[in-house]
C-alpha cells in the first residue's frame, strides 16, 4: 500500500526512529520498495509450501525450499534493530518507575512508534515463514506435522502408529542441547558484568569522563537490564536442569507439576529472535567507529559482538528441549526413545 501511495515505510535513511539497522542509511523508498518485494515474494513462498505440503517431494526440492526460506529470512533481518531487545530489557525499569518518573512515562510512547511496529511485525512474519517451512519439510517427507517423527505415509498425518511401535533414533539436536545452552548462558552473563560494574561506579570500558557526566542516566538502565541478563542466564540454564522439566518444591500451587513445554519454549523464541538483529546492529556501530572511540567505550559494543551466537545457541538449546519433551505426539501417537531424556539431575 505504501508503494502504491508513493509514501516510505519507517526504514531507512529518512526514518531517524529507524536509526541503528543494518540498512539506516540505505534511502527509505529504496528500502520500502524492496521490503515489499520481498514480503510478496515470501508470502507467494509460504503459499506455494503450504499447497504442496500434502504432496510427496524429493530432498533437493525441499533442500531448495529451505534455502529460498533462509535466504527470506536473513534479508528480513536486516530491517530490524537493537529496539526490540531493549524495549525487551527496559520494561520492566518502566513498568516500576513509570509512576513516579514522567520522563519513563513518556517512555510508553516507543512501544507503539511505527519503526519499532514495522520491525515487530517484519519479526513475526519470518517467524510464520520458518514454520511454514518446518510443517513443508515434515509433510512432504511423510513425518509427523507435530513432533517430526519419519513413518507417516505423506499427505495422512492424522494416522495413529502401530501399537508398540515407537521412535528408537535419539534426535541429533538433543545431543547439543546441553553445551548451546552453556553458551546461551555465559553470553548475557558476560554482558550483565560489565552494566553491574558501571552501577558499582567503576566505569569498566567507558570513557571516564563520559561516565562521570551520565553517571546519573547510566545506573538505572544498567541495573535492569544487567538483572534482566541474568535472570535470563538462570531461565536458560533450565532447558536442562530437572527445574525446567517438573517445578521445584518452593513455587507455591505448583510444586511437582510437570512445567508446560510452551512456557519455556515460547520466550526463549522470543528472546532468540530478538538478539540476533540486535547483535548485527552493535557489530555494525562497533565497525563504524573511530579506533580510539572503540578502545576507550568497548564495553558499550563490545558484548553485542556475541550476541548472534547467543542466539543461535539459544535457538539450538530452546529446539533440544523441545524436543526431548516432545513425549507421546498427540497426533500420530508415536513415543519418544528413552535416550532423549537425558538431563542434569
Amino acid at each position: 500500500m505504501a508503494v502504491l501511495t508513493g509514501r516510505h515505510l519507517p526504514v531507512g535513511a529518512s526514518t531517524p526512529d529507524a536509526a541503528g539497522t543494518i540498512v539506516d542509511s540505505v534511502p527509505s523508498d529504496s528500502l520500502t520498495t524492496a521490503l515489499a518485494a520481498l514480503g510478496l515474494f515470501g508470502a507467494a513462498h509460504a503459499a506455494w509450501m503450504t499447497s504442496r505440503a500434502a504432496r510427496p517431494t524429493t530432498r533437493r526440492v525441499r533442500a531448495a525450499a529451505v534455502t529460498v526460506s533462509v535466504l527470506v529470512t536473513s534479508l528480513g533481518v536486516l530491517f530490524a534493530d537493537t529496539s526490540l531487545l531493549a524495549r525487551m530489557g527496559y520494561l520492566p525499569v518502566v513498568l516500576v518507575r513509570a509512576p513516579f518518573d514522567p520522563e519513563l512515562a513518556g517512555a510508553f510512547d516507543q512501544y507503539v512508534a511505527p519503526a519499532f511496529l514495522l520491525q515487530l511485525g517484519v519479526l513475526v512474519a519470518l517467524a510464520l515463514l520458518v514454520v511454514t517451512t518446518v510443517l513443508f519439510v515434515r509433510r512432504s517427507s511423510g513425518a509427523c506435522a507435530v513432533c517430526g517423527r519419519l513413518g507417516l505415509p505423506v499427505g495422512d498425518h492424522r494416522a495413529p502408529a502401530p501399537a508398540g511401535k515407537a521412535s528408537t533414533t535419539p534426535s541429533g539436536i538433543v545431543a547439543w542441547g546441553l553445551p548451546a545452552t552453556i553458551v546461551a548462558a555465559v553470553i548475557p552473563c558476560l554482558y550483565a558484568v560489565t552494566r553491574l560494574i558501571w552501577v558499582l561506579g567503576y566505569p569498566l570500558g567507558l570513557d571516564p569522563e563520559m561516565y562521570e557526566q551520565d553517571a546519573g542516566k547510566l545506573v538505572a538502565p544498567a541495573v535492569g537490564l544487567g538483572l534482566f541478563a541474568v535472570v535470563g542466564a538462570v531461565l536458560t540454564l533450565g532447558l536442562v536442569q530437572r527445574w525446567g522439566e517438573v517445578f521445584p518444591r518452593w513455587v507455591p500451587g505448583l510444586a511437582g507439576r510437570r512445567v508446560p513445554v510452551a512456557l519455556a519454549v515460547v520466550p526463549a523464541t522470543v528472546v532468540a529472535v530478538a538478539i540476533l538483529p540486535a547483535g548485527l546492529s552493535m557489530i555494525k556501530g562497533l565497525l563504524e567507529m573511530p579506533p580510539a572511540e572503540v578502545l576507550t567505550s568497548w564495553a558499550a559494543f563490545g558484548p553485542g559482538v556475541l550476541w548472534p551466537l547467543w542466539s543461535v545457541a539459544l535457538g539450538v538449546a530452546t529446539a533440544a528441549y523441545a524436543t526431548r519433551r516432545r513425549g507421546t505426539c498427540r497426533l500420530c501417537g508415536r513415543s519418544p526413545s528413552s535416550a532423549t531424556h537425558r538431563v542434569a539431575r
